[in-house]
């Protein structure tokens, strides 16, 4: 049995640079489901972990000599997971691969996941304070401001307390394994390629660049070698309304590109709505799950 270490990372529109420790929000899962029997996750502050023997009397480390059973403490255990295989991992061919199928299989977890959490072996934003001299010593402040309380009040319950993971996350593992990893034959796959990595970089920063690494997604498989406009693809195969659409494209513009937004002052637009992290999340995970399904068949052959 395989077992990966991982940190569960809030999507949250607290992730906006203003605001502090936007990851601690996904201490508030509690239990993650997960509808396929190939995983099961399951929190433990401490575990026993073997570990050699000279390695614990100094700071250098050594891989040799006589193995002993320590405690091992996990750092921020509120929001630490223990992802346990239950033959996932040990009955893939190629074998395992230490780093490049634990991204495969974090980022396959991620796209069978609608809720606004995401699984990272990063604790992600874990620090933010500053310290003052007094009296020859350094003095931790204890009293910065932790954000904006209007909005940390807006966002309240946005996390919730049971995660799922769907069931379709062996077959997810299997196409995302092999569009990382087998070798690109066509535009369209490497379009998939590259959007699986764009997916990931969106889920680690703020909500500015996952609002619109998230459309780009959506953009590149959806429109791979078409003349069509991403906004109307995007409707034709999720649940995204036409106006919803349109509004996450105008947003992205004026992002991205100061000089495409059609709106004087559109951040500031309060009758827009934009859609929220999580569903933009949400409609980026159908649509690469769509996408990939499509081309598939003929990428693995």
């Amino acid at each position: 049995m395989y077992i990966i270490p991982s940190y569960l990372r809030a999507i949250t529109e607290l992730n906006n640079g203003l605001e502090s420790f936007p990851d601690d929000r996904a201490a508030g899962v509690d239990e993650i489901v997960c509808e396929s029997a190939a995983l099961d996750f399951k929190q433990q502050d401490e575990v026993p972990m073997w570990r050699y023997e000279e390695a614990l009397q100094g700071k250098t480390e050594i891989k040799h000599g006589r193995k002993v059973k320590t405690p091992y403490e996990v750092d921020h255990p509120d929001r630490h997971w223990w992802i346990s295989s239950n033959g996932l991992l040990e009955n893939i061919d190629p074998p395992l691969r230490e780093h490049a199928d634990i991204f495969n299989l974090l980022l396959s977890i991620n796209l069978c996941m609608d809720v606004p959490v995401s699984f990272s072996q990063s604790p992600g934003q874990i620090r933010g304070g500053a310290s003052q001299l007094r009296d020859g010593a350094i003095d931790t402040f204890t009293d910065l401001s932790r954000g904006s309380t209007p909005l940390a009040i807006a966002t309240m319950g946005e996390i919730p307390q049971t995660a799922h993971v769907s069931a379709d996350l062996e077959q997810v593992y299997e196409m995302v394994r092999s569009f990382r990893s087998n070798p690109i034959g066509s535009d369209e796959d490497m379009d998939i390629r590259i959007a699986l990595h764009m997916y990931e970089d969106a889920l680690t920063s703020s909500i500015w660049t996952l609002w619109s690494n998230l459309f780009f997604v959506c953009e590149k498989v959806l429109c791979s070698g078409r003349r069509t406009k991403p906004a109307a693809r995007i409707v034709e195969v999720t649940d995204m309304d036409d106006e919803q659409a349109q509004n996450w494209k105008e947003i992205v513009n004026r992002i991205k590109h100061p000089d495409k937004g059609n709106v004087s002052g559109f951040l500031e637009q309060q009758e827009i709505e934009v859609p929220s992290p999580w569903y933009a999340r949400q409609t980026a995970n159908t649509v690469l799950k769509h996408s990939m399904r499509e081309r598939f068949e003929n990428f693995s052959e």
